[in-house]
């Protein structure tokens, strides 16, 4: 934990609502500072605590408070919480009053008029920071948490909050210090040609650590895609149904379905969560082939969302596949996008299944095609474990077994990060320092001299130490703030 690095009495009180501006049953006022329980006494009143400077921390008092006239303003409840053992490292009161528009504002007015400031957005968290209550990443969780929607970004936030990605830095960067410390022993004694380090043990704590860097990294791709959604492409020929399997799944009408061919030509998407994991759904234009069209014309139109729709497929790491079993002579039209897109997570939906009259006849034909196009193609291994689902979007049947199907193919991957990344500005510090590391281990198969080697080795502690706010600017600290809401 970072040690404080405010003194007492140095930064004001601040106070701000901790609940949104909204009339609600109850309200949130906090207040953070050297003089919070000196300003709360000036307008709290209360038969069971008369002082409020000499009560004690994590007691609940009840009360009135009076505006700005001295007049009665109403009941709450405030809640003392002595420094350091608060949020903010600092003394510190809640009031919890009714969710009156008109009594937060005036409280808010009564706390100013007696020596507090608003809060900046941020800033009570920053504290918490500054007063080394938790480090930069851990402050950085705080934002994640209150901004999780789902089950799986926010026990990301959670694990990074308690501290867990910290304590991996903190390792990282501990076997880094014994390593420089080391060769900046050796420029000490250079004039004896010393060698302190061990050449061969730090080639292989190099290989170790720029292995253990690159896995976070790696896991940075699958966290950021966590907080928007796993990207789940939506891909078919024409009138295969893509549009009524988007609805279907959401459960809502999002996407217009008409029997006219092209009616989707830009991409849809919505976002549905399936046992805590978020999958942004992408419903895109009909594949087809329009050749060169007329800038001006309707088709040109049309090929803007055919060459988007691939554009789409190509980065979503998930494809549904659809295909219309009422159509088999789309088939391999179809097909040939496992060709031009080899995905791992891919499957097959043979929509309108309720249109034959033999189920197994049409998905023994699919899987015959299917067959026949990895012998053409060579592409066996990939086609092999597809998997094959029939469903009636109209109908809505077979869609739990694609929500079954996604939930297997994603589960497992999150599983092999036993921390995941989510936060840009860690993957950039991090990434960083490990071009540094990988630069030192090419130096030391060059035989390069300590004294070529050390920068890098300081480039990558001080970005390491960035992530944690063990190196820290007021730049970067007012810009990660800055995301915050107010009265956090």
């Amino acid at each position: 934990m970072n040690d404080p690095i405010i003194r007492p009495g140095e930064f004001p009180t601040i106070c701000a609502p901790a609940t949104p501006q909204a009339v609600s049953a109850l309200a949130v006022i906090r207040m953070s500072g050297p003089r919070a329980l000196e300003i709360a006494g000036k307008v709290f009143r209360s038969q069971a605590c008369g002082d409020l400077t000499k009560s004690e921390g994590y007691r609940t008092w009840f009360g009135t408070v009076k505006g700005p006239d001295g007049e009665f303003l109403d009941q709450v409840l405030l809640s003392v919480f002595r420094a350091p053992h608060s949020y903010t490292g600092e003394d510190s009161v809640e009031f919890s009053c009714h969710g009156s528009l008109y009594i937060r504002e005036t409280l808010l007015r009564v706390l100013i008029d007696n020596g507090a400031v608003l809060a900046g957005p941020g800033e009570f968290t920053q504290r918490a920071f500054m007063n080394g209550k938790m480090d930069l990443t851990q402050a950085e969780a705080v934002a994640d948490l209150i901004a999780s929607e789902n089950r799986t970004t926010h026990k990301l936030a959670l694990d990074q909050m308690r501290g867990t990605f910290s304590k991996e830095l903190a390792e990282l960067r501990e076997q880094l210090l014994n390593v420089a410390s080391l060769m900046e022993l050796e420029l000490d004694f250079a004039e004896e040609d010393v060698e302190f380090a061990n050449r061969d043990t730090l080639r292989s704590l190099m290989d170790k650590l720029l292995e253990h860097m690159d896995g976070l990294c790696e896991s940075f791709r699958m966290g950021n895609t966590l907080k928007k959604g796993v990207p789940v492409a939506i891909a078919g020929v024409v009138n295969a149904g893509k549009s009524t399997l988007l609805n279907a799944l959401l459960g809502e009408e999002k996407a217009l379905v008409t029997p006219i061919a092209g009616t989707t030509r830009d991409t849809i998407e919505d976002v549905l969560v399936l046992e805590g994991i978020p999958f942004r759904f992408i419903d895109t234009a009909g594949l087809r082939s329009l050749g060169e069209v007329d800038t001006d014309s309707q088709q040109y139109i049309e090929k803007l969302g055919v060459e988007r729709s691939l554009e789409t497929i190509r980065m979503a790491p998930v494809l549904l596949l659809v295909l219309d079993v009422s159509q088999p002579e789309t088939y391999e039209q179809s097909l040939q996008l496992l060709k031009t897109h080899r995905k791992e997570h891919t499957v097959l939906i043979v929509n309108k299944i309720d249109s034959t009259s033999n189920k197994d006849v049409a998905l023994d034909y699919v899987s015959r095609t299917l067959c026949n196009m990895s012998v053409t193609n060579d592409s066996k291994s990939l086609t092999n474990k597809l998997s094959i689902l029939p469903v009636s979007a109209r109908d809505k049947t077979g869609l739990e077994a694609v929500k079954n199907w996604l939930i297997q193919e994603i589960r497992p991957v999150l599983d092999t990060y036993s921390i995941t990344l989510t936060n840009v500005r860690h993957y950039q510090e991090l990434y960083t320092a490990g071009q540094a590391l990988l630069r030192v281990r090419e130096g030391l198969d060059a035989s390069l001299s300590t004294d070529l080697l050390t920068p890098d080795l300081r480039i990558a502690l001080h970005h390491i130490g960035s992530i944690t706010g063990e190196i820290s600017t007021e730049d970067i600290l007012g810009e990660i703030f800055s995301r915050f809401c107010i009265g956090k």
